[in-house]
């Protein structure tokens, strides 16, 4: 039975990793086996947890007392793909060849969209592996989550068309056979600017790959399957201010048209009204009590018109989403939460286990 799965989704800068380790936290206090992935390469995961390096295999987490286990995985996409490039290769001695492979090289951490599809299969790594209950997901900023989102289908798409059949093409099919040869007078242009051994590499790395082809089109399907899953939950995490709200909308319109569940939204640092009032503050005091009553009034009622637009904007929030559509609120903390007491204290305020389910 496969994990489920947590993602948590948002503009930069609104609490994902935080909130993405409360989670995680709180639930492994509460019994669960929970494991904790960033795949976002700001790397602030390590930081929120107050631990060491974080590595791309799952990494213990001491929580004192608690009845289940969290662990905190941060994405290694050159140890992800070359564990596909074993998992799908013909023999060791084949998977070998593509590893020694220049071009693979670079392939592995430069070639466009390789980051975001190595992230999905990190996420399917982790969510049937066995190990855990629930694996919970600090995903990057918006725009970049969406490219993970698509990630797994245009790789499907990609080893189903008519590019990679001919760049995957046999010898005697020319293809970069050809190029490599010298048959072709494009060949002799490629030759000039990155040179003879660059091209034979690129070359060889494509004439090695196609026999990973069918390998790497069905775990696309498999991993665009399990996104789509219905244990995996988007939960759009977000503050009251109009940007973020809007970030989370135009997130929560990308989820919908990709098909994909929604959980709710999450609103940080929301600001409460003041437990005092003006009229609670006495008329007379020692020294220059006018001076200090005044600037005293003047942050309560900052205190108020902060809260009340908070409020505003939340309801807005709520109101343009799916109806019913749960929404939970972390008071702001007045303080940096990056101890390990400190986000389980978070734990008042957040989403339960069977909240998402």
């Amino acid at each position: 039975m496969n994990a489920q799965i947590i993602m948590c989704c948002g503009s930069g800068g609104v609490g994902k990793t935080t909130t993405s380790a409360a989670l995680a936290l709180t639930w492994a206090n509460a019994g669960d086996r929970v494991c904790v992935l960033t795949i976002d390469p700001a790397k602030r995961l390590a930081d929120s947890l107050n631990i060491g390096e974080i590595g791309g295999q799952p990494t213990p987490i001491s929580i004192p007392d608690a009845s289940g286990t969290c662990h905190a995985v941060m994405l290694d996409v050159k140890e992800t793909f070359e564990g596909l490039i074993h998992r799908f290769s013909e023999s060791a001695q084949a998977a070998d060849k593509i590893l020694a492979n220049r071009y693979f090289q670079f392939a592995c951490t430069k070639l466009g969209g390789v980051h975001e599809y190595m992230a999905a299969e990190k996420v399917r790594e982790l969510a049937t592996c066995g190990e855990f209950d629930v694996i919970v997901v600090d995903t990057p900023p918006t725009r970049n989550a969406l490219d993970f989102l698509q990630a797994p289908e245009r790789m499907a798409n990609m080893m189903d068309g008519t590019v990679m059949r001919w760049l995957t093409a046999s010898g005697n099919r020319g293809g970069w056979r050809a190029l490599e040869m010298g048959s072709e007078a494009i060949g002799r242009v490629l030759r000039t600017l990155v040179g003879q051994g660059t091209i034979g590499e690129i070359a060889q790395f494509f004439d090695l790959f196609r026999h990973l082809w069918s390998g790497f089109q069905s775990r696309s399907l498999e991993v665009q399957s399990l996104l789509r899953a219905a244990d995996t939950r988007f939960l759009l995490v977000t503050t009251p201010s109009p940007a973020a709200r809007s970030e989370a909308l135009f997130f929560l319109d990308q989820l919908q048209s990709h098909q994909m569940s929604f959980a709710g939204f999450l609103v940080n640092r929301v600001e409460n009204q003041p437990d005092s009032t003006a009229n609670a503050i006495p008329q007379t005091g020692p020294g220059e009590w006018d001076t200090l009553r005044t600037q005293l009034i003047e942050l309560i009622e900052l205190q108020s018109k902060m809260a009340e637009a908070h409020q505003r904007n939340i309801r807005e929030l709520s109101e343009a989403g799916p109806t019913n559509a749960p929404t939970w609120l972390i008071p702001h903390q007045g303080r940096p939460i990056n101890q390990m007491h400190d986000l389980l204290s978070l734990s008042d305020w957040l989403p339960a286990r069977e909240d998402l389910r």
